[in-house]
């Protein structure tokens, strides 16, 4: 794997969870430059009032743009995931069809359109109930809180499809991403070393974790 390329299976994908860390100011101008430009690329989130409420629900399949448009911003702009590729077509609607019964996906919404989402699935150790969580949130609109009520709501469905234990995988340089955990109770408990490289510098990745059951 050379520099700028990161290849996961598919469940592995986006493994750096919420919030990426260089979303600054001039991000969020080139993003809503972007969606301007770019059909398909969730131009309908592009403009909101901070003040707006927002709801959470599952996602539909109709959901499926404005996810992959929040998702490849990431990609191309932050260290939200490690990925350097974005989501094409095809590999979104596989990446669909894969959460199944066990794995949650849920978008965050308000009267402009999907605004975030959130995902749960297995962890990829066999022989744990172990699930991991993926918090994405539109730029526009972070600092709202949307990204803590994703994560608080699949804590919660985490808890009703029995998992033991819930973790993130997150950029040590994800400062935002790495609070939200600790904000909702979750702990550090390690990193990798130079994990991944993207935008010509090596990042290592923590892992967070929140036990769902008291240890016995």
């Amino acid at each position: 794997m050379g520099p700028g390329k990161a290849v996961f299976m598919w469940g592995r994908r986006a493994v750096l969870t919420t919030l990426g860390g260089r979303s600054g100011s001039s991000s969020r101008r080139r993003y809503q430059t972007a969606v301007q430009k770019a059909p398909g690329s969730c131009s309908n989130l592009a403009v909101a009032k901070a003040t707006k409420a927002f709801s959470i629900r599952p996602a539909t399949h109709d959901d499926l743009k404005a996810i992959v448009g929040i998702y490849n911003w990431a990609v191309n702009q932050t260290f939200a995931t490690i990925d350097s590729e974005p989501l094409g077509t095809e590999e979104a609607a596989a990446w669909w069809e894969a959460h199944g019964k066990r794995s949650k996906l849920i978008v965050s919404t308000d009267d402009g359109g999907v605004i975030g989402w959130a995902r749960l699935f297995p962890w990829n150790q066999r022989g744990f109930d172990i699930v991991e969580d993926l918090v994405y949130v539109d730029p526009v609109h972070q600092g709202r809180g949307i990204g803590r009520a994703l994560l608080a709501e699949l804590i919660k469905e985490a808890r009703g499809l029995g998992y033991r234990t819930i973790v993130a995988t997150v950029a040590t340089d994800n400062r935002a991403g790495l609070q939200l955990h600790s904000k909702l109770g979750f702990e550090v408990v390690g990193t990798i070393r130079d994990a991944a490289h993207k935008f010509d510098r090596w990042m290592d990745i923590t892992l967070v974790q929140l036990a769902l059951e008291a240890r016995g």
